[in-house]
């Protein structure tokens, strides 16, 4: 889905050291960190290519037994959506990028990956080195894939529960908004968007993985982006089989800040994922073998706060307050 936040790039860099950061909820978290009088500002950078980010990794260091000091450098956002630094549409690739700071190699998987360039929550990694699968069902985006990402997989299905063939709604105007779901493109018809209704093949996503997953050690992240239809994709896998470290998923219905997630987040936690942190548009996971990420989750969502504010986004979501 492709979102138009307000957009405020800032070369701003501070430092950020706060004590005793502790509380049980979200929204109470947020308001300490934009109010906490007591938070020392002293600089706040970010690298400009991936290979950089080792070097300004965040280091906890323990003061007492009931006291801690957490160092915080927040990269640079910038705008979204086409570089120079990031390229998804949000904070996708600058969250996974804090998460697996100093990660020479990884392997993604990224269910609705659209364009290869604009918006793109892999190309960061790509260009890092990294190496993954990109499932998109449309044809013209598969080309640009092939073209852009030649060392990467490059599958031309979409994903359900079931294999097959299945009915998909081709956007004209924005290739984002292209769905499996029926409702959802009709509500989009409402506001002006035309649609083109297509025969594609579908798969599972265990399937996909069998073909081209079966040797890898480790799924680093996986992210899916399918317009409503996370639900079929994540009945679709066997976690026994295949449980990449980190999961993301966008949860908002399209186009709107209202949350969808409720339908197939027990899914997730069921097969052993504990909830990391929202962006305001996807959610993020690590599967419970993996809870020592978990803190740089929570560095990660200071950083986010702060860039929003200096938006002027929604702290909870997307759009301009």
């Amino acid at each position: 889905m492709h979102i138009t936040p307000a957009t405020a790039p800032t070369t701003e860099k501070n430092r950020v050291s706060i004590q005793s950061l502790c509380v049980s909820r979200l929204r109470a978290w947020v308001a300490v960190v934009v109010m906490v009088t007591s938070a020392v500002i002293a600089g706040c950078r970010g690298p400009a290519k991936p290979a950089a980010e080792a070097a300004s990794a965040a280091v906890p260091a323990a003061t007492t037994a009931n006291q801690s000091a957490i160092s915080i450098r927040c990269p640079v956002r910038g705008a979204f959506g086409n570089g120079p630094t990031y390229y998804s549409q949000y904070y996708e690739d600058y969250i996974l990028g804090y998460v697996f700071k100093g990660y020479e190699h990884g392997f993604y998987v990224d269910v609705g990956a659209n364009d290869p360039d604009d918006s793109s929550v892999t190309k960061y990694f790509y260009l890092a080195g990294w190496r993954g699968i990109n499932i998109e069902p449309i044809p013209e985006l598969i080309e640009k894939l092939n073209k852009s990402r030649p060392e990467d997989t490059n599958k031309g299905v979409a994903i359900s529960d079931k294999p097959g063939e299945l009915p998909f709604y081709k956007s004209s105007k924005n290739s984002g908004l292209s769905t499996l779901s029926p409702k959802i493109a009709a509500s989009h018809r409402t506001n002006g968007y035309e649609f083109t209704k297509i025969l594609i093949p579908v798969t599972t996503l265990t399937a996909v993985l069998d073909e081209h997953a079966k040797g890898k050690s480790e799924i680093t992240f996986m992210n899916v982006d399918v317009e409503g239809f996370e639900k079929q994709v994540f009945s679709s896998i066997d976690f026994k089989r295949y449980t990449p470290r980190v999961i993301m998923a966008e949860s908002t219905a399209p186009l709107t800040e209202a949350p969808t997630y409720q339908v197939w987040e027990p899914i997730l936690i069921n097969n052993g994922y504990i909830f990391a942190m929202s962006d305001g548009l996807n959610r993020y996971y690590v599967h419970k073998t993996e809870e020592k990420l978990l803190p740089k989750f929570i560095e990660a969502n200071y950083c986010v706060l702060r860039d929003k504010l200096e938006k002027g986004l929604h702290l909870d979501g997307f759009k301009p307050r």
